[in-house]
Parts: C-alpha cells; sequence; structure tokens
C-alpha cells in the first residue's frame, strides 16, 4: 500500500477509531452494509459509511455488493491479541515523551526478577500472534530433530511447532520459572504435556546440557541483548547442541527489501521504547556469531510473508561432526 506522507496521520486516526470501535472486529465476524456494521456496533451510520470508505480507498475493505469486506492484513490484525494491542497502543502514545527524553516506557530487558513479571502476562498472547508463523518455520527448515533445546522459550510456540510436527520430538524449555509456567500450559493444551520438560533460570547463567540437543533453538530473544550478551547466547546455545545437529536463530533478520526495511526500522523503534539495551541484530553479526561458536556457513530460512511481524527471519546452522 503506497501511501502520501501527508495521509498517514488520518489514515493512522481511522484505523485506530475502527478498531476501538469494534468495527474491524465485526467486519472480521461478517461483512455487511455500512448501516448494518453501524447497528451491530452501536455506530452513527453516516460516520460508519465515510470510515468504510476511507479504508476502501486505502485498500484495506473491499466492496461485495453492498457488503464491505475486510482484507486479510485486516483480519490479520482483528485476530491480534487483545493484550498485545493495549501494549502497542501504550508505546505509541509514549512515543513524544520517548522523543523527549529517551526514556523507555517499560524495560523489558530488565534484571531476572522485573523480566519475569513483565513476560509472564505477554508470552501466551505472543504464543498466538507467531502461531502460524512458527509452524510455517517448522515446516521449511528440514529439520527433524528427536531433542529439541528452546533458550528463553517463553511459551514455546517455535519448539513446540517441531514437536506438533515430528511425533518422537522432546522439547526443554528454558526460562524464568513464571514464564516456564505459560511453556507447559502451551504443551499441555497442544496435548504436548508429556513430551516437554523445563529448565527454571536466567538463561544466560543456568546450567545447560552440553552438548546434549539435536536443536537448539533462540527465537525473539537476542533482540533484548546488547551485542556482547546476544553473542553469548549463541555460544552457549550452540555448545548446547550435539555435533552434527543445529541452532536456530528467529528473531528480526529480514532485510534487503523495501518491506522489510520498513519493518525493521518500525521494530527497532518499538524495540527502543520497551527496552533501556535492545538493539536490532543483523543477520550478518547473527551469522558470524554462529561460526564463532563452530558451526558451519548458516543460512536463512525465508518466511517472508511474516515479514511485518518485527521483520520476522530465521539462520540456521549446523555444529559439524569432528573428523575421527
Amino acid at each position: 500500500m503506497n501511501i502520501a506522507l501527508s495521509d498517514v496521520p488520518s489514515l493512522a486516526a481511522v484505523l485506530a477509531a475502527a478498531y476501538s470501535s469494534g468495527l474491524i472486529g465485526a467486519m472480521a465476524e461478517k461483512p455487511g452494509a455500512a448501516a448494518d456494521l453501524a447497528l451491530r456496533c452501536g455506530l452513527d451510520a453516516r460516520a460508519c459509511a465515510h470510515v468504510l470508505d476511507v479504508l476502501e480507498a486505502f485498500g484495506v475493505t473491499s466492496h461485495d455488493g453492498e457488503a464491505y469486506c475486510a482484507s486479510l492484513e485486516l483480519l490479520e490484525e482483528a485476530g491480534r491479541p487483545i493484550a498485545l494491542v493495549e501494549l502497542e497502543s501504550a508505546m505509541w502514545r509514549h512515543a513524544p515523551t520517548f522523543l523527549r527524553t529517551g526514556a523507555p516506557l517499560v524495560a523489558m530487558d530488565a534484571d531476572p526478577r522485573d523480566r519475569e513479571a513483565v513476560y509472564r502476562d505477554i508470552v501466551s498472547p505472543l504464543g498466538q500472534l507467531f502461531a502460524t508463523a512458527a509452524d510455517r518455520l517448522a515446516e521449511r527448515s528440514g529439520l527433524t530433530p528427536q531433542t529439541v533445546l528452546d533458550v528463553g522459550c517463553g511459551s514455546g510456540v517455535w519448539s513446540l511447532a517441531f514437536a506438533r510436527r515430528l511425533p518422537a520430538a522432546r522439547v526443554t524449555g528454558v526460562d524464568l520459572p513464571a514464564v516456564v509456567d505459560q511453556f507447559r500450559r502451551r504443551a499441555a493444551a497442544l496435548g504436548l504435556g508429556n513430551r516437554v520438560a523445563t529448565i527454571e533460570g536466567d538463561m544466560h547463567t543456568v546450567s545447560l546440557p552440553e552438548s546434549g540437543s539435536d536443536l537448539a533453538i533462540l527465537a525473539n530473544v537476542l533482540r533484548l541483548e546488547p551485542t556482547e550478551r546476544a553473542r553469548s547466547l549463541v555460544a552457549r546455545s550452540v555448545a548446547a547442541v550435539r555435533p552434527g545437529g543445529s541452532i536456530l536463530v528467529v528473531d528480526a533478520l529480514a532485510a534487503g527489501t523495501p518491506a522489510a526495511e520498513r519493518a525493521r526500522a518500525l521494530y527497532a523503534f518499538h524495540l527502543s521504547i520497551r527496552t533501556r539495551a535492545g538493539r536490532v541484530h543483523r543477520a550478518a553479526e547473527v551469522s558470524e556469531w554462529m561460526r564463532e561458536a563452530g558451526c558451519e556457513a548458516p543460512a536463512a530460512i525465508a518466511i517472508d510473508e511474516y515479514v511485518s511481524l518485527g521483520a520476522l527471519g530465521a539462520l540456521v546452522a549446523r555444529k559439524p561432526i569432528a573428523p575421527a
């Protein structure tokens, strides 16, 4: 969607009004004429028609007869967990203050106790947000691990996607105690509760099983760390992989296209509003850390259709088997 810069404030206001009033949700549930949608949402019919016309002019709704239909992109937006929508809205409202002071709204990269308190409530909605992308990545990776170590597992959305595809796979989730509770809940909800284990503690310091896993996953955690701590996490994770196994990194790694670069810039700004030292690391940096830790040349796995989810991208690298 190409729009003039001068149109951005008005379009943002219209989208915000359509979302907060329930109009987008109503269209997602069932397309309808402007008057019908207004009635279902308790809105003024004339104002509702104008909002729908603006959304159609920018390609986010369309007509099917008299009924207004939401685009796929708008339907995906309507399905975002409300906890994430509320958090993001608060962050964007904080943007002017951040610009003046540099002070983030929250510090999601705080010390382990504070980080645990924040992520305890947010990892489950994040799991909903990334579920489809995680399934697609597990499918495209070509990896068939029997044992998976998920470092900074959160809800386990990325590692449990492998367990769903591979009936013999077992997953160990590593995270802070209140967070691994959410990992266990997601596993149980997916019928995988008997195939998971947990290691509770700070992923930077807790003991990890050395050379014990077919696959180690670092998904959406490096972004919370400055360079040296991120590099150290990669090295720790590689050390936990058996020779011949692999490490998979999922993060804001997409780049090289206008859409990816826009997503990276927006995500980097978003990250700065909610962390003190978070950083969007480039794929070339992460690849170098993988090689430094003893892996063969990393390869990118394209998940381009999900690039809007924080410039989402993935790298996989194999830990070679030492010569006999």
